[in-house]
């Protein structure tokens, strides 16, 4: 959420007013929809660019482009270029004054989604209409009733959009530790005071997040992540809050960090991928 919010905040302020010139899909695969077609943006004045969630939406006169970027998905604002792209472009917007925005893929998988909609049928497209609320000003109540039914493990019920929109990885592992709460927990158990815990770590880490992210963010998303973080990222290294080696479980193409001491009174969890191959 808050890589996304800086860079909807930047491309709004200069895309704002301008006109799309015409628009290009170079992997077919990306564009979900077919009526209305991309090129009918051409022509059409952008309004804004907002975010919802982990989607990137840009408004241009009746029509919304909706993107949903996943894991290796990059946006940027450049100048326009000439020739084919290379293969990690996955469509176009020519923007009057030269300007070229473009959505690229940085693995082959191709998981980047787009979709072009009515703008007045947006917020009841299944992408839009099923996200839970926005984390960041989410008063404990609403936490709760967003993660605790149906039961699901903490660390699980945090990255459903369905639940409560807009928290990756990395960010649920961060909050996980500023609330010092356990990965593993279940939703349907935890006690009520740690609600308005989890609710204030939320608020705290996304929004100096979101700060950092203006920083170093405005019209293009970098292809690497620069996040501070106290345990994404860090396993093997001190807690910066009680020293303890921070531990972590290896998934497939991701990984959970947590503070044994801190979140989860001193007990390891077994770590998938390392009991998979000592069996």
């Amino acid at each position: 959420m808050p890589e996304l919010q800086a860079l909807a905040e930047g491309l709004d302020r200069v895309l704002s007013g301008r006109r799309v010139e015409s628009a290009t899909v170079w992997q077919p695969a990306t564009l979900k929809s077919t009526d209305p077609a991309l090129s009918d943006l051409a022509g059409e004045k952008v309004e804004r660019v907002w975010r919802r969630g982990k989607l990137v939406g840009i408004d241009a006169g009746d029509l919304s482009l909706v993107m949903h970027l996943m894991q290796a998905g990059r946006l940027g604002l450049t100048r326009r270029k000439t020739g084919r792209p290379g293969k990690a472009a996955c469509l176009d917007l020519n923007v009057e004054g030269g300007l070229l925005l473009r959505l690229r893929e940085l693995s082959t998988e191709r998981r980047a989604k787009a979709h072009v909609l009515e703008r007045t049928a947006t917020a009841e497209h299944p992408m839009l209409a099923t996200l839970g609320p926005e984390p960041v000003g989410l008063v404990p109540g609403g936490w709760q009733a967003g993660l605790a039914s149906p039961a699901a493990r903490l660390h699980t019920a945090l990255r459903d959009g369905h639940r409560v929109a807009g928290i990756g990885r990395c960010y649920a592992n961060e909050i996980m530790w500023a609330a010092q709460m356990a990965p593993y927990a279940r939703t349907d158990r935890l006690p009520e005071e740690a609600w308005p815990r989890l609710a204030a770590a939320a608020d705290a880490v996304l929004t100096q997040a979101l700060e950092r992210a203006r920083e170093r963010i405005s019209t293009d998303l970098p292809n690497k992540e620069r996040r501070v973080t106290a345990v994404h990222g860090h396993y093997g290294e001190p807690c910066l809050r009680c020293g303890t080696t921070l531990a972590r479980v290896s998934f497939v193409d991701y990984e959970l960090a947590y503070c044994p001491s801190c979140q989860t009174d001193g007990k390891v969890y077994a770590d998938r991928r390392m009991s998979r191959l000592l069996k």
